[in-house]
């Protein structure tokens, strides 16, 4: 089988500079649209989605220095390695990137408080592993259903508290004291067929899933923006659209 990604990422309306970026393995972006394919010889390939946190811009360098570094990260993997020892090099890799932002904050005044939400899929040797921090999502669609594979880390989830906003992020990198992230493979429940999209909250905040489920059948991912502006497009939005074709 092989991969079809495609990946768009706006600003949005109301917001003046976008602090969401797109990792598409080599290529990362913001206010763009790209797409590429992942024929059956590739060994690995790296897809995310990271949603800045932090007011003067700061959230638009954390959000691409964290995708720069995982680009960078996964690129020396060597072939060969466990599940467990993938798994322990990405939580050895978060701790280290979440350090660095916090001595990009404390060396720039401006750079204070910021921080990113990370969500992706590792594509390594024909497994597919999932990896999140944050309240970005990864979504699973298949036979015209759409699935959430992932956890929003917010304080309302933390504290089995409903009533707290749910835009209050209780997990991020670069934020507070120390991150944790989810990581799974999730090779086992994947079909040839199958969709995986990853977003940012400004998709999930505009459209509700069953809305976004109806537009994935017939809709590329730029009738789904158009779809979001029509809402409203509050905040800066990105979407990845992971397509699982079989050779």
């Amino acid at each position: 089988m092989f991969i079809n990604a495609e990946g768009i990422s706006d600003k949005g309306l109301r917001r003046s500079n976008n602090e969401d970026h797109i990792l598409l393995d080599d290529e990362l972006f913001t206010d763009n649209h790209l797409q590429k394919q992942f024929d059956a010889i590739c060994s690995h390939a790296i897809f995310a989605v990271a949603d800045g946190i932090g007011g003067h811009r700061a959230g638009e360098i954390a959000s691409a220095e964290v995708l720069k570094g995982l680009y960078r990260f996964t690129e020396q993997l060597p072939a060969g390695l466990s599940v467990e020892e993938i798994k322990i090099a990405f939580f050895k890799w978060i701790r280290s990137i979440h350090e660095h932002l916090k001595k990009m904050s404390g060396e720039n005044p401006s750079y204070e408080g910021m921080g990113t939400t990370l969500t992706g899929i590792y594509y390594y040797y024909g497994k597919f592993y999932l990896f999140h921090a944050g309240d970005s999502r990864l979504y699973l669609f298949r036979n015209y259903a759409l699935k959430q594979l992932t956890t929003d880390h917010t304080l309302a989830w933390l504290t089995n508290d409903p009533t707290i906003p749910s835009n209050y992020i209780a997990n991020s990198v670069g934020g507070g004291k120390t991150p944790f992230i989810d990581f799974h493979d999730i090779t086992s429940i994947l079909n040839a067929g199958d969709k995986l999209i990853i977003c940012s909250d400004g998709l999930t905040d505009m459209l509700k899933d069953k809305e976004f489920e109806q537009m994935l059948p017939d809709k590329d991912i730029k009738k789904i923006m158009e779809a979001v502006y029509e809402k409203g497009a509050r905040d800066n939005t990105s979407i990845l659209l992971l397509s699982i074709i079989e050779t």
